[in-house]
């Protein structure tokens, strides 16, 4: 087991046994979705362990929540796997050129059929009942190498014919650690109205500006219109799942590599010309996704939508917003502060 990307020994190992027990119905409902998807036999390669970064180029993964604990059930892929599934789902031949917009279409559509499998079996088995989130693409291996502080994460690599090689990974955090400063759980309530899109982007623009100008005193001017989300320049962020009976939604803070790093000095009180670490950054921004999406939270509430948080996962470049899965759409607004910070706040949600 891991925390914060390094090794962990359990403290429970009762509850240890029962993430592999997880882990195990995760994998089983990886290779039921692999055999009716792809018609692929898929085998167990090597015994469950440390998330593997090595070679991943692609991933994807959806959140499941509930009052207790949240999970992101999340596949991994190295560059011949992803491209081959995306070949075979597509029914595309060898030679034909492969679009980004196609890869994110089918790396995602795996945890979303195996994860509401995988939500079956739980039911079943242990009687826990959760809500999905939306997948999320991945690009780069950052979201494996930077956990923020208190997630755990186990992981079980997989092969297939034709060097088919991937993970299936399960990755948690408690209730209590969960969403900054809010609870993880918010009582039901009879909803008021319908959300739309353009009320939870203010909604969440107001989230972000007020958690930098408290976590950081970085105070932040909205630009007037919302814009859309592939058009930002960004290089890295975080994504936060924000899962409803009635429909979701995800949050992700996005800026490029300066903006960030002065996120990262301003939080960590560093020096104006110091350079700050990779693994600080990923702390920094999933720390002002994490509050935000807090703030959000309570303030969706009050609207009479009762939301539970994910996990904030680290994001490496503009493709983690640019190829969203069918059916599921963005709006961004940009925000700016001093010497030149500007920073994107992107919520991605599906019609329907």
């Amino acid at each position: 087991m891991i925390k914060n990307g390094r090794i962990k020994k359990a403290e429970d190992p009762m509850d240890l046994m029962s993430k592999m027990e997880a882990l195990k119905e995760a994998v089983d409902a990886c290779m039921h979705t692999f055999k009716t998807q792809f018609d692929m036999d898929l085998v167990v390669d090597g015994m469950p362990g440390t998330p593997d970064p090595e070679d991943v180029l692609y991933g994807s993964t959806l959140a499941l929540t509930n009052d207790k604990i949240c999970y992101q059930y999340a596949t991994a892929f190295d560059n011949h796997t992803a491209q081959k599934l995306t070949r075979t789902l597509f029914a595309m031949e060898e030679d034909e050129e492969l679009g980004m917009e196609d890869m994110g279409d089918a790396i995602n559509e795996i945890p979303n059929v195996a994860a509401g499998v995988w939500k079956a079996m739980r039911e079943k088995s242990a009687d826990e009942w959760y809500q999905l989130g939306l997948p999320t693409f991945f690009r780069g291996n950052g979201w494996l190498t930077f956990f923020p502080r208190g997630i755990n994460a186990i992981s079980q690599k997989l092969k297939g014919p034709d060097g088919i090689s991937m993970q299936v990974l399960l990755i948690w955090q408690y209730s209590d650690n969960a969403g900054g400063t809010q609870q993880m759980s918010t009582s039901t309530v009879e909803s008021k109205e319908v959300a739309v899109p353009a009320q939870v982007l203010q909604e969440a623009v107001k989230a972000v500006v007020d958690t930098c100008s408290i976590q950081m005193d970085i105070k932040l001017d909205v630009d007037p219109n919302p814009s859309d989300p592939r058009e930002a320049s960004v290089d890295f962020g975080s994504a936060i799942a924000l899962t409803a009976e009635n429909g979701g939604w995800q949050l992700a803070v996005m800026a490029n590599k300066e903006s960030c790093a002065m996120f990262t000095r301003a939080m960590f009180a560093m020096e104006p010309d110091e350079e700050p670490e990779m693994a600080d950054i990923a702390d920094s921004v999933g720390e002002v996704a994490n509050v935000a999406a807090g703030v959000l939270k309570a303030s969706r509430a009050k609207s009479g939508q009762a939301v539970q948080l994910g996990l904030p996962l680290f994001m490496e470049g503009g493709s983690c917003i640019e190829f969203f899965a069918r059916g599921v759409q963005g709006m961004a607004q940009t925000v700016r502060g001093a010497d030149g910070l500007e920073a994107h706040v992107v919520i991605i949600w599906q019609e329907g």
